[in-house]
């Protein structure tokens, strides 16, 4: 079985790094892919891009895009020197094309309310169940309905969720939809609260007043500190749901809907806080006062 070619470190010191870039491109969404530490096992090309398109399935998960009903890959160039990520069997870009053309890429898909929330369905097709139904309803349909799946209802903390069924799997997706820009001000605001210079704290949160609290800290760098982070992942791709999934006899118990609902949502809670944390260490680095 053929190998995955990877490239020689010692030819240029800026080689593109595709299983690299790759792992950098998950932890946006809280995903531990470990495809670099794969490759170096010397992995064939089917355990890799196997294993890719696992890693990138879930990614597709965290990051709420509302692509459910699509199926999405990602494999190996022919070469081995670039990752190509595909929907549908269709290549929609290469890794190395940048994270602001792979957000790029996936935008066109997506539909979203005036809440962030998906409008595409879970599936392709079957009963969608209003919002507002209630639980005795929803108990029916999880002991003994065949594929369903609920509009968005309205959680806790900014949450929504809604289920779906397909075949012997109940899946409840959990979201509090946050653009990567929102998320970077949430950590912008950590950054600058934690300063001990209050003198420049308070300057901070003056100029945080006309160019909001990313601009403000961004500003307080170096001029090219905007550009700079914009050729970040974290820049274009953020946790915004988590999905989980219920299968066999289980998958028909009500109460067990009800469990990993509220697993699902602490899971999300806890993906988006350590995300924010990840932000303010990439944001805190090199800041001084004045």
């Amino acid at each position: 079985m053929a190998r995955a070619k990877i490239k020689d470190d010692s030819v240029t010191e800026t080689a593109f790094r595709p299983f690299e870039v790759f792992d950098i491109l998950m932890s946006t969404a809280a995903v531990d892919s470990q495809i670099q530490a794969l490759a170096d096992s010397e992995a064939d090309r089917k355990t890799l891009n196997a294993a890719l398109t696992e890693a990138l399935s879930t990614a597709q998960q965290r990051w709420g895009l509302g692509l459910h009903h699509l199926k999405h890959e990602a494999q190996l160039t022919e070469d081995g020197s670039d990752i190509t990520l595909l929907v549908d069997g269709r290549a929609v870009a290469d890794l190395s094309a940048g994270y602001e053309a792979l957000a790029q890429a996936y935008e066109p898909m997506r539909a979203a309310d005036e809440n962030g929330l998906s409008l595409w369905g879970a599936l392709p097709e079957g009963h969608r169940v209003p919002a507002d139904a209630p639980f005795a309803q929803l108990k029916v349909l999880i002991e003994e309905a065949r594929d369903f799946e609920t509009h968005w209802i309205a959680g806790r903390s900014g949450t929504f969720h809604r289920l779906w069924r397909s075949g012997e799997h109940l899946f409840i997706e959990v979201t509090r939809p946050v653009s990567a820009q929102a998320a970077l001000s949430d950590a912008a605001w950590d950054v600058i609260t934690s300063i001990k210079d209050r003198a420049f704290q308070r300057e901070l949160m003056r100029r945080s007043e006309e160019v909001g609290m990313l601009g403000a800290l961004l500003a307080a760098r170096h001029p090219s500190a905007g550009a700079n982070l914009a050729r970040l992942p974290e820049a274009h791709f953020a946790v915004q749901a988590t999905v989980h999934r219920i299968s066999g006899e289980e998958s028909r118990n009500p109460e067990q809907y009800r469990t990993q609902l509220r697993n699902a949502a602490a899971e999300l809670e806890e993906a988006q806080g350590h995300i924010t944390k990840q932000l303010s260490e990439v944001l805190r680095h090199g800041l001084t006062s004045r």
